[in-house]
């Protein structure tokens, strides 16, 4: 990838921010470094806790928006999400073909009923990637293990889950600064479920024994919990294999490697 020619302070810090040319999009650098991956208690998938070291990356500080996933459609005659299948529950959400504009209302809301093709699409076109999946658990739990963003403790109304009552998608900066990662990075839980460039592999996490291969076949993972997902299941650590392809509660948001951003 050419390095991109970005505004940014002499110096970089944990959650500064800088806006990606491309798209517009606002992202936050994660320093390097090592952090505990995976949860002793929670769910088979997430266990066992280990150790995952990576470099610095900048990520959306925000999911990917329907105004924003517009741009992007105009711009490049991408297809627009819509959906005649029962099982996805698309109604609410299916973009008119006809007009290639989303639904009313829902301007900065996530975009949803994207599949993963779509998100690497979007992402090839604003000049990034999508995050690995020990990636996107760094930037939304930091070094210090904690199971939500903002800690260890369930706070209501800090993120968009079955507990909140919405029954759908929110904007995606309605709970911040509140619900903030450590890093400052919103929305990471609940709302939707986000694509990671990650293949649905086992713990421990090894970025080098084929799961982040873009070539490789086989599910991809989806992170953070949504709208439709409990506590329980919305949480730093919940992961999902993404073999529905698209649903109304799976969006994503995109991350660059921090050597690929020019001072």
């Amino acid at each position: 990838m050419a390095k991109k020619q970005v505004a940014i302070l002499p110096s970089r810090s944990a959650g500064h921010i800088l806006t990606w040319e491309a798209d517009g999009k606002e992202m936050i650098y994660i320093p390097g470094g090592e952090f505990i991956m995976g949860s002793d208690e929670g769910r088979g998938n997430e266990q066992p806790a280990h150790k995952v070291v990576v470099a610095a990356f900048y990520i959306d500080r925000y999911p990917v928006t329907n105004a924003e996933y517009k741009r992007f459609v105009e711009a490049t005659g991408h297809p627009v999400p819509c959906y005649d299948v029962e099982w996805a529950n698309p109604y609410d959400y299916n973009w008119d073909v006809e007009t290639r504009s989303y639904p009313p209302g829902k301007d900065d809301h996530p975009v949803v009923l994207v599949t993963w093709e779509d998100a690497l699409a979007y992402a090839a076109w604003a000049g990034k990637r999508l995050p690995t999946e020990a990636e996107w658990e760094l930037a939304a739990r930091g070094t210090d293990g904690r199971r939500w963003p903002w800690g260890n403790e369930f706070a209501p109304g800090r993120c968009n889950t079955k507990e909140a009552g919405i029954g759908g998608t929110s904007p995606v900066t309605r709970y911040s600064p509140e619900a903030d990662s450590p890093y400052g990075v919103g929305d990471m839980v609940g709302n939707v479920w986000e694509w990671t460039s990650s293949l649905y592999r086992p713990y421990p996490y090894d970025a080098d024994d084929g799961r982040e291969s873009l070539e490789a076949e086989g599910w991809r993972v989806l992170r953070g919990g949504s709208w439709l997902n409990d506590l329980a299941r919305a949480c730093c650590t919940a992961r999902l294999d993404g073999d529905f392809l698209f649903f109304n509660n799976v969006g994503f948001r995109c991350a660059v490697s921090a050597v690929d951003v020019s001072e």
